[in-house]
């Protein structure tokens, strides 16, 4: 089945790109969190154009993931040695496996990369239909989990290839902000980078760069370095192992931190987890429902709670 991207009539200048996690998603399956969106951020509906990126529907989520066993278990072997918790470690490697498996795929993330890379086009066409240029466009993104991942590689393609016309130098095209939530980006790089040849063309990944992780950016011919988005968000909770950090501990080599980003990280308190127990327990719901979002009071992954909590924050970002 050939992708189609998402196409709407903008009411103004501005749109946001929610790009989701972990799951087999279909349309319609995060209509809750879009409509949480658009309360928050434009309740009239005369701000934003607010789209979707379903990219896993085009994928056999569990036929793949039954062929990349042995990379799965050799991932979450990696994951729980990060860990330095016997209690929690499986629980972590279980749930964080779940989460960073389809990196192993090059079909996979190829795949999903070129269809995010269209749908950015297909938002910069309905701009213009609307009278407004990509250089005058106000654009933001809004990602969550594995989205991130997928976020941060398709984001430096743009800005890198200038054959991709996207580019932040090249064609104008700049992000308002982008906002990480619970990203796995630095968890994938270090788990991704210990595993070497079993990642498939370790070279075409952003994420792998031996540089290290930065901002996308395009440099001038002048040799000025210009990034394609305004504002780098990163949020994660103290409860969430996807974003690097294991019952309150924080884990420098699973917690995304590039450089002039601006980060938050939510205690999490009114989950009422307060013990080990509680926080397995928790985690192990992370990536049920595959593809439906699990919205339960003590889930730390939750993505509506992280748009709920910083809801004011989204307000004062996208205004």
């Amino acid at each position: 089945m050939a992708f189609v991207p998402q196409t709407l009539d903008w009411p103004a200048d501005s749109a946001v790109l929610l790009v989701h996690g972990v799951g087999n998603a279909k349309a319609g399956d995060y209509d809750g969190l879009l409509a949480q969106t658009r309360q928050i951020l434009d309740p009239a509906g005369t701000k934003f154009a607010i789209y979707q990126l379903y990219y896993d529907e085009y994928n056999d989520w569990l036929v793949e993931k039954t062929k990349a066993a042995n990379l799965i278990n050799a991932a979450r072997a990696r994951i729980g040695g990060l860990v330095g918790d016997a209690d929690v470690a499986p629980a972590v490697a279980e749930t964080v496996g779940d989460v960073i498996w389809p990196v192993l795929s090059r079909d996979a993330r190829f795949m999903i990369k070129e269809m995010y890379l269209a749908q950015l086009h297909q938002i910069l066409k309905d701009g213009e239909r609307a009278g407004h240029e990509p250089q005058f466009q106000r654009l933001h993104i809004i990602c969550h989990s594995l989205g991130c991942f997928h976020t941060y590689e398709a984001l430096h393609t743009a800005a890198r290839i200038p054959g991709r016309m996207l580019g932040p130098v090249s064609m104008g095209v700049r992000f308002g902000s982008v906002i990480f939530m619970a990203s796995p980006v630095q968890l994938i790089r270090t788990v991704g980078r210990a595993m070497g040849a079993a990642v498939h063309r370790p070279t075409e990944l952003a994420t792998l760069d031996p540089a290290g992780l930065s901002i996308p950016a395009e440099t001038t011919q002048w040799g000025d370095i210009v990034q394609s988005a305004d504002r780098i968000v990163s949020i994660t909770g103290a409860l969430d192992p996807v974003g690097g950090y294991f019952f309150r501990r924080r884990a420098g080599d699973a917690y995304m931190d590039l450089p002039g980003q601006e980060s938050r990280i939510d205690p999490q308190a009114v989950l009422n987890i307060n013990t080990k127990a509680e926080w397995i327990a928790a985690i192990q719901s992370v990536v049920d429902g595959r593809g439906v979002p699990a919205v339960a009071v003590n889930n730390p992954h939750s993505w509506e709670g992280y748009v709920a909590r910083h809801a004011p924050d989204l307000r004062q970002w996208l205004g």
